[in-house]
């Protein structure tokens, strides 16, 4: 293991709660994700022992399995727990257990159900996973939106100074065998959590995350970032309903594929692009779409 800052180790745990869906501990390392980006088997107890942490406490599922991970002390700085941060995600592949800065509580249920079990639930399809932005077919959530997508984007991207992608994927550059080496110290969080599973975007569906008022249920928000994830090393740093962070450790450099990707990142938060939400890094960066899919660090107000 790299060097981290000392901080003594103190793990507590919960009552048991159950997982929101994520990808299998006995499925196959996908051909098309970098191998770095894959956990090797499932997060237990000794390794929480492993890892220099500070005070938190550890939940387990209904299962008896850990699921997670999250700080509970004030005692150490923004700056210790960003270092931790880093240290953690570069120690993904070992341990199974993906660093996220300032999320919610790990909750004791899913929080979105189907309107069939909870009509007051914001989602119809909360669970429903696209293989990428451009899978209207598994968007249930953004039936209008995707209509609308399908047959007016070009329109909408050339009101972004935006080449006409006609709703093409980009691609990405070869991938570095290290790709976590590009990793950087985020910003100073005020907590920290550790998510177990198998990829990075998969900490999303433990944590239950969507953003409502863009209608961005969990199942979006993860199927959109494994489709980034496989292609240009998008990893997820900060998930909040009012910011989230990306790390993207291998941006296009092809000036199509910029476009295309741009392109991808408005029909995913189109709110967000309505309202100049896109920055690089720090919130007093803000950056133009194109900026932004070029730089290494996202961020994305939701509102």
């Amino acid at each position: 293991m790299g060097s981290c800052p000392a901080i003594v180790s103190r793990v507590g745990f919960l009552d048991p709660v159950d997982a929101p869906p994520a990808t299998s501990w006995t499925e196959e390392t996908p051909t098309v994700l970098a191998p770095s980006l894959w956990a090797e088997r499932r997060p237990t107890a000794e390794t929480l022992a492993s890892l220099p942490l500070p005070k938190g406490r550890a939940i387990r599922g209904a299962d008896g399995k850990l699921l997670g991970w999250e700080s509970t002390g004030r005692e150490h700085s923004g700056q210790d727990l960003a270092e931790l941060w880093l240290f953690c995600a570069r120690e993904f592949p070992r341990t199974g257990l993906w660093p996220i800065c300032d999320a919610d509580d790990l909750r004791p249920r899913r929080s979105w159900e189907s309107a069939a079990d909870d009509p007051s639930s914001y989602w119809r399809g909360p669970y429903t996973v696209p293989r990428d932005m451009y899978d209207f077919d598994n968007q249930p959530d953004r039936e209008e939106f995707c209509r609308w997508s399908r047959w007016d984007s070009g329109e909408d991207l050339r009101d972004y100074g935006l080449t006409d992608t006609s709703l093409t994927l980009a691609t990405g550059p070869p991938m570095p065998a290290d790709i976590l080496s590009r990793l950087a110290v985020p910003a100073q969080p005020e907590r920290l959590s550790l998510l177990a599973c198998r990829r990075p975007a998969d900490a999303v569906f433990i944590l239950d995350f969507g953003v409502a008022n863009d209608d961005a249920p969990p199942g979006l928000f993860a199927g959109v970032l494994r489709s980034w994830e496989a292609r240009f090393g998008a990893v997820p740093v900060m998930l909040t309903v009012a910011w989230t962070a990306f790390q993207v450790l291998s941006p296009p450099v092809d000036a199509m594929d910029v476009d295309r990707l741009a392109g991808e990142v408005i029909t995913f938060a189109e709110d967000s692009a309505a309202q100049g939400g896109f920055y690089v890094r720090h919130p007093d960066h803000r950056a133009g779409v194109r900026e932004l899919v070029q730089s290494r660090e996202w961020l994305i107000w939701w509102d």
